[in-house]
């Protein structure tokens, strides 16, 4: 009996499982960077796109992107929206389904649109095109106790030694909830009223801006301290994903 109990080593209590691994510096920096690991890779990706554009000489904002491009972003946004640190499903959660608008108050940069009206206007207010392209939209987001204002600042950049210019679209902007056609269930809805379009010496009313209209109501999808995700009223497919301004 003494050899059969050589063959086994004793267990020293606080060896097995005394310390909780969970707790240590190292596990809980490896638990945060698994915690926003999708919209990781949604930045990554969409990162891959663009230095693929650049390269290849298409447009920004993955505005050339390819089919399995788009589809791909589709599916990690899709995942993502499901995700705890979402504001908007956060927020359903808690049985409120109304983000405070000062959450979106700030400057920032469209990274993405999958907009089919962006795409053929070759950007928002579709005075790109011919000897210049289209390089890039912000969006200023404001708001007081009394009022609202949105502007969207486009760079047009010259080909060939072409002067390039900034169009500046301004308006006034609302965050109401309505229910979805798609899912019968309350939305926080982004509705802009552009006023003017401005570019070079010129200023003109935008009420009858047609190329301006996807941008015009747009539902919130997801949202956290720095990324923004809106989705199409009418076309879920239709992405914008914006980026805040540093």
């Amino acid at each position: 009996y003494d050899a059969i109990d050589a063959l086994f080593e004793d267990v020293d209590d606080d060896e097995d499982g005394g310390d909780d691994s969970s707790d240590s510096p190292g596990k809980q920096e490896e638990s945060n960077v698994s915690e926003f690991e999708l919209k990781e890779e949604l930045l990554e990706l969409l990162e891959d796109i663009a230095a693929i554009s650049e390269e290849e000489g298409r447009q920004p904002c993955g505005l050339d992107c390819t089919e399995l491009e788009q589809e791909r972003v589709l599916e990690v946004v899709a995942e993502l929206e499901r995700e705890p640190y979402n504001q908007v499903r956060a927020i359903g959660e808690m049985g409120s389904n109304t983000i405070d608008k000062q959450e979106l108050v700030g400057l920032w940069d469209l990274i993405y649109s999958s907009s089919s009206t962006m795409k053929y206007n070759e950007g928002l207010s579709g005075l790109a095109g011919g000897l210049t392209k289209f390089g890039g939209l912000q969006q200023r987001l404001s708001a007081t106790k009394y009022l609202s204002d949105v502007e969207y600042i486009e760079q047009v950049i010259g080909k060939l030694g072409e002067q390039s210019y900034e169009v500046k679209i301004t308006g006034d902007w609302d965050l109401r909830t309505e229910i979805s056609l798609f899912t019968g269930k309350p939305s926080n809805v982004l509705s802009v009223t552009p006023d003017k379009v401005s570019y070079g010496p010129r200023s003109d009313k935008a009420d009858h801006w047609k190329s301006l209209g996807p941008m015009n109501l747009l539902v919130l999808a997801y949202l956290d301290d720095d990324l923004r995700i809106m989705r199409g009223s009418t076309s879920t497919d239709t992405l914008f994903i914006f980026r805040r301004s540093n």
